[in-house]
């Protein structure tokens, strides 16, 4: 800082005007950016896309001709993009970041749909983008105009669709559906914007619910997945109760030395039990038993080959080459001549010394004239019995068959209840069922069934599910337990090849001569190499020696077909195990091969009545009575011999009367029997039941994967602004 004339003067940085021209310019920048966005180049990108698609469709167009469609309905021809690059149909594209697309998936294809329609498709895959189109060829050339097309979005492109033409679709527009669509076509913008009219297809998928239905065989009641039912098993006594017993005094009798009659009850003694059956039944010790057949059930029969068979049900095949015998060779005179061994002998008329003369386009021959001229050709090719024939190609398909491998595996063990037998080698364990002893138990604890007799043997037994899955080897076609493979054989078809002279001429081979006569002269010459006798000229050659066709044979006994042999014999049969099955509640018997349903007999005791010593019966059973005369005299005594004498009275001891029964656990009381109530469990039965109901939808494609095009279509209306994609 310094004075000049007293004004004093300051030099440095004026920051605040810096700051507000930095903010002045962000502020400008900020304004052209909003005034003028950013190009969307994902549209830019799109149109690559689609104009690099429709180039491929249009070389396409050019190239399949009426002569390079495919022949056979369901036959398919196509192009890759290299290939088409390599023939230079096209130049190759590049993708948004300059790669190139891929042209090994890239291509178009040609299908026979029928006798005059083909499909076009075309596929493109760049980067990101991976779409393909669909057209309509006719039988002479490609669809043009715009119809006939079909576009479809397989939903892996990262823009919305392309389209096939610039025609603007209708409604009502049976052949072209435009699925997904980017871009206006000429006509649709409105003011700022454009609208698209998009067609809607509606589809549906059919949703299957599966319901599982358990019933029950009748008189069960059904509890869950089982089905549940009483039955009645073991009768035994039921167990008396009684009132309280009384004691009875009567003074005792004094004797006079009178007789009088002394009673006494009878001696009930148990002697053994009665057991009886319902009717049907057949008494089996202490129990009842109802027989009826078992239904049988044969065991699946498999069949084995021997060793390099195949087999086919219940056939063995097996194939190998034919032995080839060649043909022997045999010699023929191309030009007419006489055969002998090798040799050929041609012999000709001589020609006059006299000059002969040939009318225009005839060649002179000794005395003869003649035209030659290629005869017309027409050849047809045949097939070997069972082949078809294609053009000049005999083709033969054959199915191979095979048994399936199959792995079984095996459920859980269930324990499906105990059992009991008198014998202790009952056990086993089976592949789906087992029988394990649980150990040694007396009738007594065991009760029912057991008869409450002897040693008995405690079992459990156990069933599991088995399920089994077939697999086939690679390439080949699984239905049940059978593999199969079908094989395409192929060989040149047999070529018939007929000529014929349509002027009149004489074929010779492929040849016709036409003959006309010459003027002769008198004089006679042979041609080159013959030798003349007389009128006639003789030539000597070799034979042309031609090899026959061969023939193959089946050295073993197998039947021919084309060069191959197949030898077929009966296959092995290996018979499955038989089965038996029994009606619910019976058990099968494997010894009698008979089912039994087992219930405890009807047990009645026996009793035998007898009277004290001295006494006399009278009477049997329940209704005997015991007496005896006795005299006393100066004595006391009581008249009923149950009564004890003590002093001058008589007491006796009278039991109480039943005033009820009762029965064990588990048992129920009918009368004075206790009936062993048990329960009788078995699976369900198991139905399912499908019902379909079906799941609609709408969408701008007319082909979803997994859902079926109802024929409904709808239009809709898409509104889009100016640079909207």
């Amino acid at each position: 800082m310094y004075d000049n004339d007293n004004v004093t003067y300051r030099i440095g940085i004026n920051w605040k005007d810096i700051i507000i021209k930095i903010i002045m310019f962000g502020l400008f920048v900020l304004l052209l950016l909003w005034l003028f966005p950013k190009a969307d180049l994902g549209v830019f990108y799109d149109t690559v896309y689609t104009n690099n698609i429709k180039t491929m469709k249009e070389a396409a167009r050019n190239y399949y001709t009426v002569d390079r469609l495919p022949k056979n309905v369901g036959d398919k021809s196509s192009l890759t993009l290299k290939e088409m690059v390599d023939n230079k149909m096209l130049i190759r594209f590049t993708d948004k970041d300059g790669k190139t697309c891929d042209e090994s998936t890239s291509k178009v294809e040609v299908t026979k749909l029928s006798d005059n329609e083909y499909s076009l498709k075309v596929q493109l895959s760049c980067g990101e983008q991976n779409d393909y189109i669909l057209e309509t060829i006719g039988c002479t050339n490609i669809c043009s105009n715009g119809t006939c097309t079909t576009i479809i979005n397989n939903g892996n492109n990262s823009s919305s669709g392309t389209i096939a033409n610039n025609t603007p679709p209708t409604n009502n527009g049976p052949d072209t559906e435009i699925v997904d669509r980017d871009e206006p076509t000429e006509g649709d913008v409105k003011g700022d914007g454009y609208v698209i009219n998009t067609t809607l297809y509606q589809h549906r998928k059919a949703v299957v619910t599966t319901k599982t239905i358990y019933t029950c065989p009748e008189g069960y009641t059904k509890n869950g997945t089982q089905c549940i039912k009483k039955a009645t098993g073991a009768t035994i006594d039921a167990t008396p109760v009684y009132n309280p017993d009384q004691t009875i005094t009567v003074d005792a009798k004094l004797g006079n030395g009178e007789s009088h009659i002394e009673t006494a009850k009878p001696i009930k003694t148990e002697v053994g039990t009665d057991y009886t059956c319902p009717t049907g039944y057949t008494l089996n010790g202490s129990y009842c038993i109802k027989y009826t057949d078992a239904t049988e059930k044969k065991g699946d029969t498999t069949y084995t080959c021997p060793s390099g068979y195949t087999r086919n049900g219940t056939t063995c095949t097996k194939t190998y080459n034919a032995t080839y015998h060649a043909g022997s060779t045999s010699y023929s005179c191309p030009n007419g001549g006489t055969l002998n061994g090798k040799t050929c002998t041609l012999t000709t008329g001589a020609t006059s010394n006299t000059t002969y003369t040939c009318p225009s386009g005839y060649s002179k021959n000794g005395s003869s004239c003649y035209k030659v001229y290629n005869a017309t050709a027409s050849t047809t090719y045949t097939c070997p019995s069972g082949w078809s024939r294609n053009g000049s190609t005999c083709t033969k398909s054959s199915t191979q068959t095979q048994a399936a491998s199959a792995s079984t595996s095996y459920g859980s063990w269930v324990n499906k209840g105990t059992q009991y037998y008198t014998s202790s080698s009952k056990a086993y364990t089976g592949t789906t069922s087992k029988l394990v002893l649980q150990g040694a138990i007396s009738g007594a604890t065991c009760g029912s069934p057991c008869g409450n007799k002897g040693i008995w043997y405690k079992y459990i037994y156990y069933t599991r599910s088995t399920n089994t899955t077939y697999t086939c080897p690679s390439g080949w076609s699984r239905s049940g337990s059978t593999c199969s493979k079908t094989t395409t054989q192929t060989q040149n078809a047999t070529a018939n090849t007929t000529y014929s002279c349509p002027n009149g001429g004489t074929r010779n081979g492929s040849t016709c001569t036409l003959s006309a006569n010459a003027t002769p002269n008198t004089t006679y010459t042979c041609p080159s190499g013959y030798t003349r006798n007389g009128t006639n000229c003789t030539k000597t050659y070799n034979a042309t020696p031609s090899t026959g066709n061969g023939y193959y044979s089946c050295p073993n006994g197998g039947t021919l077909n084309g060069s191959t042999c197949t030898l077929t014999t009966t296959a092995t049969p290996n018979y499955g195990q038989t089965t038996y099955t029994c009606p619910t509640g019976y058990t099968y018997n494997s010894t009698t091969k008979k089912c039994e349903h087992k219930i405890s007999a009807t047990a009645t005791k026996k009793y035998s009545y007898s009277c004290p010593t001295g006494f006399t019966a009278s009477g049997t059973g329940e209704t005997m009575t015991c007496s005896r005369v006795v005299k006393t005299e100066g004595k006391y005594y009581c008249e009923d011999s149950d009564a004890k004498l003590e002093g001058n009275k008589c007491i006796k001891i009278v039991k109480g009367d039943i005033k009820g029964y009762t029965c064990p656990t588990d048992y129920n009381l009918n009368g004075d029997k206790c009936t062993k109530e048990t329960t009788v469990t078995v699976d369900a039965n198991v139905t399912t039941e499908n019902s379909t109901s079906y799941k609609y939808t709408w969408s701008e494609k007319s082909y979803l994967e997994g859902w079926e095009f109802t024929g409904k279509t709808k239009t809709q209306t898409k509104s889009y602004t100016a640079g909207q994609k």
